[in-house]
């Protein structure tokens, strides 16, 4: 369902039921005319428009439209009267029936947003725009309120340098959180903790800082020590591979890799595993493998497990069978994996896809900050079977465009491909 045009003021005048004139400032979805249910169902929502909640409530009940349109609407008409808190129920109600009902998303955050609770309301936002990145009302709230809480956060940062450096330090943290493509602010946060010694507090914002600047060596630097300080030696690695494709054959960097891969060798993993980090391309042996061992917290063994001939002997038998039982994987209609086959980037991007939708069944959250255009990607067609996992995964920054916004969905994907979006997903779990 498609339901975008904005309303302005909306004047409700109800003269019937005992409910006074109000005037509310608020979002009233107009539906288009295919997605009517049934008379009764349009007719409350014209009613509602001329302000007569009474009435559109009524013909609401009298509608025949699935529940969680019905529930949406009835969210609307409390909104309409600011009876907040049955509001939300109603729009939270229809969201656990449906969670890709527009409307009741849209409903619920402005409910956030009128009372006040903008960090939510920003996450509401942000959240809708990746679900209806077309939708120009979705991406002007979710701008409106990044732009202000940002500048808001920075004048109370401002007030409080060289005064309250706990303060300057929360207050610059809440900038990030509203405008994570700041890569300024980042860098200010990160330094202060990589000063402080606080290493776990700076590595997300350093993170955050590479996702923009991703060659930038100081950067690069600084988060490859601070991996190995945290004894995560693989990262650590993959850093410095980066490190070196902007500078090959660097002595003093190849000699660190060296120590570094020295150090890893001592860790307790197998000895095929640890190998992984020291290809250029990866299989879906390792893919599962690399998989299994960073979401191993995550991912659960539910119901029987799934039959596969060809894994008896693998390194990863038991990363395996978790991954394909969850779904994230899939073995074959005659039950192989096919362990040593390379995954394409674009069987990777369903992967990811794959891994999100799990862990968003298993009800965690994930947060991804969208950008503020849309992608176009040059050499794939929109009808291509996954070109909305891969536009959704190039929107939420988990894979990237090659400079001539190519994705290049034939191409093999190497250990620093995998772990680095494995690690844009971790990142983005709200525990």
């Amino acid at each position: 369902m498609k339901a975008i045009l904005p309303a302005a003021l909306v004047l409700l005048t109800v003269a019937c039921g005992g409910v006074r004139p109000v005037t509310i400032d608020f979002h009233l979805p107009t539906l288009e005319s295919g997605t009517f249910i049934d008379s009764y169902f349009r007719q409350g929502w014209e009613q509602l428009r001329n302000g007569d909640s009474e009435a559109a409530y009524r013909s609401f009940q009298l509608s025949e439209a699935p529940l969680d349109k019905k529930q949406a609407a009835f969210g609307y008409v409390f909104l309409a009267r600011k009876k907040f808190s049955a509001a939300a129920a109603q729009f939270d109600q229809a969201l656990e029936a449906n969670p890709d009902n527009l409307e009741a998303g849209m409903g619920r955050a402005m409910v956030l947003e009128l009372e006040g609770r903008m960090t939510e309301a920003y996450r509401a936002y942000g959240r809708l725009a990746l679900q209806a990145p077309a939708d120009a009302w979705i991406n002007l709230k979710y701008e409106s309120i990044r732009s202000s809480a940002t500048q808001a956060h920075l004048l109370a940062a401002e007030r409080a340098r060289g005064v309250d450096k706990a303060l300057y330090i929360r207050e610059l943290e809440q900038a990030a959180f509203f405008s994570p493509d700041m890569t300024s602010i980042a860098l200010q946060i990160a330094d202060h903790y990589y000063d402080e010694q606080q290493w776990q507090r700076s590595q997300p914002y350093y993170e955050a800082v590479l996702e923009k600047e991703p060659h930038n060596e100081g950067v690069l630097l600084k988060l490859a020590a601070l991996y190995e300080k945290r004894d995560k030696l693989d990262l650590a690695l993959v850093t410095l591979d980066r490190l070196l494709e902007t500078k090959p054959g660097d002595p003093v960097l190849e000699a660190e890799k060296q120590r570094l891969r020295e150090r890893f060798q001592e860790l307790t993993l197998p000895e095929k595993f640890k190998n992984i980090f020291f290809k250029s391309e990866i299989n879906r042996e390792e893919l599962a493998a690399l998989v299994g061992f960073y979401f191993d917290r995550y991912i659960r063994m539910e119901g029987p497990p799934v039959i596969i001939t060809d894994i008896d002997g693998s390194f990863a038998r038991e990363q395996i069978m978790k991954t394909v039982t969850a779904g994230i994987m899939r073995a074959r209609p005659d039950h192989t994996f096919q362990r040593f086959a390379a995954p394409d980037r674009a069987a990777f991007a369903a992967t990811l896809n794959a891994l999100i939708a799990y862990l968003r069944s298993q009800a965690h959250m994930l947060r991804f900050a969208p950008p503020a255009d849309s992608p176009v990607i040059a050499d794939l067609s929109p009808l291509h079977k996954d070109f909305q996992g891969i536009t959704f995964l190039v929107r939420a920054q988990i894979l990237a465009l090659d400079a001539e916004g190519r994705f290049n969905p034939t191409l093999t994907v190497s250990p620093a491909d995998v772990i680095q979006s494995l690690k844009k997903i971790l990142n983005a779990i709200e525990e």
